[in-house]
C-alpha cells in the first residue's frame, strides 16, 4: 500500500527488526517538494514500537529509512484535528489508528464510532466541500484469509485472501458510484492495493512510479472521479 510490493509476511518484523530502504510514497512525495504525515494513534510518543492498542505493522510507513523520521512527519494522532482546524493538512496525510479503532481488534461499531468523530469534521471542511479538491481512501489490509491463494499456502510477493472493502470520497467524485471496471491489465479486471497506490501518486501530481512496484503497471482508479 506504500510501496507497491510485499517485503515479508512476518507479523513480528518490526521497523528496528526490518529497516527499509525501498521507493515509498512518501519518499516519493518529498522528492516532489510536497509535504506528509503519519498521524500515529498511540501513547508511547508515537514512535515505531507497540504501545497499547497500537500495532505498527498496521503502519507501513515506519519501516522506511530514507524518508524523514523526525516528528515533524510521525506525530501523534491528536495532532490530525489541530491540523484540520488550521487548516494545515500536508499534501499526503496517513491515518494509522490503533488495533482497536482500525477494526482489527475491537468491533466494527468501535471502528464506525472512530470515523465518526475523528472523518467526520475532515468531511464536513473544506477540503471536501464543493470547491475543495480532498480524496479519503478507507481500505483495509486483509480480508477473512478466505479467496485463493489461501493465505496459509502463500508466499512472498504472491498475496493471499479475496476482496476488501475500499471506500473513495471525494467531491470532485461521482456519487454513490461503484466500479465494475477495474484495471483490465492486471488480475481479472480488479483493482488492488498497488492501484490505489498508483490512484494516490496520481492525485499528487506524482510522475515517477518506476520504483513502485506494481503501480508501475497499474492505472489509477480513474472511474470514481
Amino acid at each position: 500500500m506504500t510501496a507497491g510490493q510485499i517485503f515479508t509476511n512476518n507479523d513480528s518484523a518490526t521497523p528496528s527488526s526490518m529497516p527499509l530502504s525501498g521507493d515509498n510514497i512518501a519518499f516519493e512525495v518529498q522528492k516532489a517538494g510536497k509535504t506528509w504525515k503519519d498521524y500515529v494513534e498511540t501513547g508511547m510518543g508515537c514512535s515505531a514500537v507497540h504501545s497499547g492498542n497500537y500495532i505498527v505493522r498496521h503502519d507501513p510507513l515506519q519501516y522506511f529509512t530514507n524518508i524523514n523520521t523526525e516528528k515533524a512527519n510521525f506525530v501523534c494522532f491528536s495532532q490530525f484535528a489541530t491540523d484540520l482546524a488550521n487548516k494545515a493538512l500536508p499534501n499526503l496525510s496517513w491515518l494509522s489508528p490503533n488495533g482497536c479503532d482500525d477494526a482489527h481488534d475491537c468491533s466494527v461499531g468501535t471502528f464506525d464510532n472512530w470515523l465518526k468523530t475523528e472523518i467526520g469534521p475532515l468531511l464536513a471542511s473544506s477540503y471536501f466541500q464543493p470547491g475543495g479538491d480532498g480524496l479519503l481512501i478507507i481500505t483495509w489490509d486483509e480480508n477473512d484469509k478466505s479467496g485463493s491463494p489461501n493465505c496459509s499456502t502463500t508466499t512472498v510477493g504472491q498475496g493471499c485472501g479475496g476482496q476488501v472493502e475500499t471506500v473513495m470520497i471525494s467531491p470532485v467524485g461521482r456519487l454513490a458510484y461503484k466500479s465494475t471496471g477495474g484495471d483490465p491489465a492486471n488480475y481479472n479486471n480488479t483493482y488492488d492495493h498497488a492501484s490505489i497506490l498508483r490512484t494516490i501518486g496520481e492525485a499528487l501530481g506524482l510522475t515517477n512510479f518506476s520504483g513502485l512496484g506494481g503501480a508501475a503497471s497499474r492505472v489509477p482508479m480513474a472511474d470514481f472521479f
